[in-house]
């Protein structure tokens, strides 16, 4: 287990030592998988709702897989000082309010237990998240903007004023409190405003909030923040964020959550009885509902978090007591596979989540840690092991985001949305659509389809990915892509570098590749020597020749060097990928150029195989049971890859 440890920090090491500023899909794709601290910090008290926090906590998620932790908490009741409820709730008095936002001071002792937290989850390289939460939240704030409110807070009445100076105040003391730490740390403004604010109302929240963080300055002017819509709730919930909040600020992260079939995800409860899931049905509505979540973040160019998630426990468990619900509860199949589907089809979206638990006395829990342990840091929490396993076993994170310095092809599997970083062409007397491949994709649920319903030339019909403008020189690319058409022969493409050199345009098209029916067992290749003096390249597809049907899947791309290394060079200067990934076969380590030992750890740290491996050798992992496992060569950082 102690190896294990080392395994996960190496794997980290690029997210605890981040400076400067990260974006909001880098920042997404870091966050990857996660998990709520629910009922802990958000509770009137901690320990009423779940046991208190301990150091040990984040040394159990760092070391499970998981990437972010959110931490909800509730800076009203006793934690903030200064009452609103002297103020009128009628309209047009506004300027009746006489306070001020000095106040709202929040309780130093919180502050700093929230501080403590926050460093014990950022120490373990936890992107970490502070959630506005709670029922005290809810009752003193949220609850003034609710129809349902018997005693409606007008919009321009001195009580709204006073409202929403403390909830300013409050995120004005956080701000100032972190706003040197870490952009690893993360802000999210507000939890499930949607029930009792409109939309217009949380725009201009929003609004409010982003401006407060952005002036506290240092790591906050670009610190990512975690946003949401109002009026309408889960899926449609970030759809109801203006163009004008979004187009604002260039760090925002929109959220949604997802408990639906809520006769499902609640079924413990009295009134809910739907204890199965996992139809074709049920799984598509999940694809619908994501999906409608991913156009509409292509749409507007914001990324993705699901913030929460969640089944009951089994048979409605309690763990604390050991005792099974009055009303049942989901079978533990159903729930098992409910947090599998939901994870996979979030990570194969380019969603971030957050899976909801709060801890050993919820209805819903993944994590079991113990009340006041005697020696806090030596004593590690237990797992619902399926439900854990499932959330880190599942789905494969889209390769769109990222940066160009690194990635010669973004989007090379099409799964951000088909036209995401790629640039369609028609020229000449070609006639041609470009869309999604869909159910003729190779590899998860989407791909490119080129229709060409009137030929020309090879370069009458473009398929262009982005310039990249890294390191070229003395390099050599290749590039590797799946096609078919269909019709069984008869139709042929290229793929072409167009490169800038000596400050012109260069074209260096491969030979033909000649198309089936099916994706070939080995992908099309092409190899191309960057010339001196070139300051971009591009990769193209030239499908323009044959009339029919184009479908393209899964690009790869390589860069080396062609100067000539030795062995403990080129062992520095490649990085080391497993291919395929995910497998359910066999892997094959590229980068590697002479006989080197291996070991693959499972999730727990066990060793499950060991061996020696050279150049283009396989490791046959077909006895493997799914999941993530951990590839570890010598004097190497490890490696993830997923058994499928």
């Amino acid at each position: 287990m102690k190896f294990f440890t080392i395994i996960i920090v190496f794997l980290l090491l690029g997210i605890t030592n981040v400076s400067g500023q990260i974006g909001p899909y880098a920042m997404v794709e870091r966050m990857d998988r996660g998990i709520n601290l629910g009922n802990t910090l958000s509770a009137p008290v901690e320990g009423n709702w779940a046991p208190e926090i301990y150091e040990q906590y984040f040394v159990d998620i760092k070391n499970a897989g998981f990437m972010n932790v959110r931490i909800p908490m509730d800076f009203y009741g006793i934690r903030t000082t200064g009452t609103t409820t002297q103020y009128s709730v009628a309209a047009n008095t506004s300027n009746d309010y006489t306070g001020t936002i000095d106040d709202y001071v929040v309780d130093q002792a919180y502050l700093n237990r929230i501080e403590d937290v926050v460093n014990w989850s950022l120490n373990q390289g936890l992107i970490t998240i502070i959630d506005f939460h709670g029922a005290q939240l809810k009752s003193e704030f949220l609850y003034t903007f609710s129809d349902s409110n018997t005693q409606i807070t007008h919009p321009t009445s001195a009580k709204r004023a006073a409202d929403l100076d403390k909830f300013n105040s409050i995120w004005n003391q956080i701000s100032n409190r972190f706003k040197t730490y870490s952009e690893n740390l993360l802000f999210e403004i507000v939890n499930e405003p949607y029930f009792e604010m409109s939309a217009n109302e949380m725009d201009a929240l929003n609004t409010m909030i982003i401006s407060t963080i952005r002036a506290s300055g240092v790591n906050n002017s670009t610190r990512n923040i975690i946003i949401t819509g109002g009026g309408q709730n889960s899926q449609n919930a970030p759809q109801q964020i203006s163009d004008n909040v979004i187009s604002s600020d260039d760090y925002l992260i929109a959220s949604f959550h997802y408990y639906q079939p809520f006769s499902f995800t609640s079924s413990s409860t009295e009134n809910n009885n739907d204890f199965n899931w996992g139809t074709v049905a049920d799984k598509n509505t999940v694809n619908g509902h994501f999906d409608a979540v991913k156009n509409w973040s292509n749409s507007k160019n914001i990324p993705i978090t699901l913030g929460e998630f969640g089944a009951d426990n089994e048979n409605g468990l309690n763990y604390n007591t050991g005792i099974y619900g009055s009303y049942g509860g989901p079978i533990n199949a159903s729930r098992v596979e409910y947090h599998r589907y939901i994870a996979e089809q979030a990570i194969n979206r380019g969603f971030s989540f957050s899976a909801w638990d709060a801890g050993n006395k919820s209805n819903k829990a993944i994590h079991l840690r113990t009340d006041n342990p005697s020696t806090a840091n030596e004593i590690s929490g237990t797992w619902v092991l399926d439900v854990r396993d499932a959330l880190l076993s599942s789905g494969t994170w889209p390769l769109c985001y990222g940066s160009t310095e690194d990635l010669i092809i973004l989007n090379p599997e099409f799964e951000c949305g088909y036209n995401t970083d790629w640039n369609f062409i028609v020229s000449g007397t070609a006639v041609a659509t470009f869309s999604d491949a869909d159910t003729d994709s190779r590899n998860g649920s989407s791909g490119a389809k080129v229709q060409v319903n009137s030929a020309d030339t090879y370069n009458k019909v473009l398929l262009s990915n982005i310039i990249f403008t890294g390191d070229l020189t003395n390099k050599k690319i290749t590039i590797k892509t799946y096609a078919k058409s269909l019709a069984t022969s008869g139709q042929s493409f290229k793929i072409r570098v167009k490169a800038v050199v000596n400050g012109n345009n260069s074209f260096v098209p491969s030979s033909e590749f000649n198309l089936t029916n099916e994706y070939p067992q080995n992908p099309f290749e092409f190899e191309y020597i960057i010339p001196d003096n070139t300051s971009s390249i591009q990769v193209q597809v030239m499908l323009g020749n044959d009339q029919g049907s184009y479908f393209l899947d899964d690009f790869e791309t390589s860069i080396e060097s062609t100067e000539p290394l030795s062995n403990e060079e080129i062992i520095v200067k490649n990085k080391k990928t497993i291919y395929p990934n995910p497998s359910s076969g066999s892997i094959t380590i590229l980068g590697i150029y002479e006989e080197k030992s291996y070991k693959i750890y499972n999730l727990i740290g066990a060793e499950v195989i060991k061996g020696s491996i050279n150049s283009n050798e396989k490791i046959e992992i077909q006895h493997l049971k799914k999941g993530l496992y951990f590839l570890k060569l010598e004097n190497e950082n490890p490696i993830k890859f997923i058994k499928k």
